[in-house]
């Protein structure tokens, strides 16, 4: 009987939102953390940029060493082990130096989850002909919303934070025996020998730059519009979450019905036209300085820019010759590159130049980027038109 991976699809699912709507309530804190230990932005961005560090030694550790000897699904497992506690232990660091040492060990245990969740997505996918990265990428932002939306439930009915980390955290350690028995098993992976350590092919590096400036950039939503929200704009904190839940929000839709939209417009138009045409209105709300059109831009602004990752690991993966696994691994990597610089530079410049230049800078950032895949894109079918 053939094997739709209909299990191994909705423990992958189930996976990716857990781990976000841990991140999705740990964002809201961070203004909480910020004025318990007396943090400033570039510290914050020291912080992030250890994560980063150790997400990058842990992406390729798990591709070359950890998933050939276990697999991708206990590899998985290892990293919920790692992770499920830490928001728990940062949120109760009594200094800034434990409060960056805890971001070590959890940005290993996310460098165990995320390129490995990703890689089983791109291997059923393949296996189905199903589009499923966009709809895991989904799972990921429907996490980080209702983490965000959870967090102002918790603010308002839980006093100590760290009694919300430890139930959430509990409840994502349970999951590791969902992965267990209902996980993508290792004979049903891509077991592609992998070859000692180099350079990823050309096409790759440049794909990989492009997640590259999106990770980098990405905490200016993801981290810092909490911070921007009650700081800049006056918000109460139970509400700092709101630029995280409508930017999940527009990446939810357009993220469920990216095989529609697809098949419909193609990949140039999702992930090229839509990223350009909503970062342009994402600039222009944030002129107005008006919190209720400054939301419509970040819907809108999710919705167009939700599908750019998952095109551009579609994209590598089909002009790779290297095993699924490495690829997405690689790719990550690079991507993930960007938290070591990006966290500290945005920092920074949150510091002297201020939170709203940094909402600037990701609008124009993030359109660059769609008009270097619109070139890739372009570029990679006339190549393959002249064979």
């Amino acid at each position: 009987m053939e094997n739709n991976f209909r299990k191994e699809i909705a423990t992958c699912f189930g996976g990716a939102f857990l781990i976000m709507f841990m991140i999705g309530i740990y964002f809201v804190y961070i203004p909480w953390n910020i004025n318990r230990l007396g943090i400033s932005e570039a510290q914050l961005g020291m912080s992030i940029c250890a994560f980063g560090f150790a997400n990058l030694f842990a992406n390729q550790l798990g591709a070359r060493i950890i998933v050939p000897k276990i697999g991708t699904t206990n590899t998985i497992i290892l990293g919920i082990i790692i992770f499920s506690y830490l928001p728990l232990a940062i949120a109760s660091a009594s200094n800034y130096f434990y409060f960056t040492l805890f971001f070590i060990p959890i940005g290993i245990g996310a460098g165990f989850i995320f390129p490995i969740i990703n890689s089983q997505f791109a291997i059923i996918e393949q296996k189905t002909n199903k589009i499923l990265l966009p709809l895991g990428q989904a799972c990921f932002s429907a996490g980080s919303l209702f983490g965000a939306l959870g967090a102002a439930f918790f603010i308002k009915l839980i006093p100590d934070p760290r009694i919300t980390f430890l139930f959430v955290g509990s409840i994502f350690l349970l999951y590791t025996l969902v992965f267990y028995f209902f996980g993508l098993k290792k004979n049903s992976e891509d077991n592609q020998e992998v070859e000692k350590f180099k350079l990823p092919q050309n096409n790759i590096l440049i794909y990989g730059f492009l997640l590259m400036m999106n990770f980098a950039t990405l905490g200016i939503i993801i981290d810092w519009s909490p911070v921007w929200l009650t700081k800049d704009l006056g918000a109460p904190l139970f509400l700092g979450g709101l630029v995280i839940m409508f930017f999940n929000g527009g990446e939810i839709i357009a993220r469920i019905s990216a095989s529609k939209l697809i098949n419909k417009f193609g990949e140039i138009t999702i992930g090229c036209y839509f990223s350009i045409f909503s970062c342009a209105l994402l600039f222009v709300s944030i002129l107005t300085m008006n919190l209720y059109v400054i939301l419509f831009g970040i819907i809108i602004f999710g919705f167009g820019t939700a599908n750019f990752i998952a095109i551009v690991l579609r994209q590598a993966i089909s002009e790779s010759n290297e095993s699924i696994s490495l690829t997405v691994s690689n790719l990550l990597t690079l991507g993930f590159g960007g938290f070591i610089f990006g966290p500290v530079i945005v920092g920074y410049l949150a510091e002297f130049m201020g939170l709203t230049f940094n909402m600037y800078l990701l609008s124009f950032i993030w359109a660059f980027n769609g008009i270097a895949l619109y070139y890739l894109i372009t570029k990679n079918r006339l190549s393959k038109s002249t064979l």
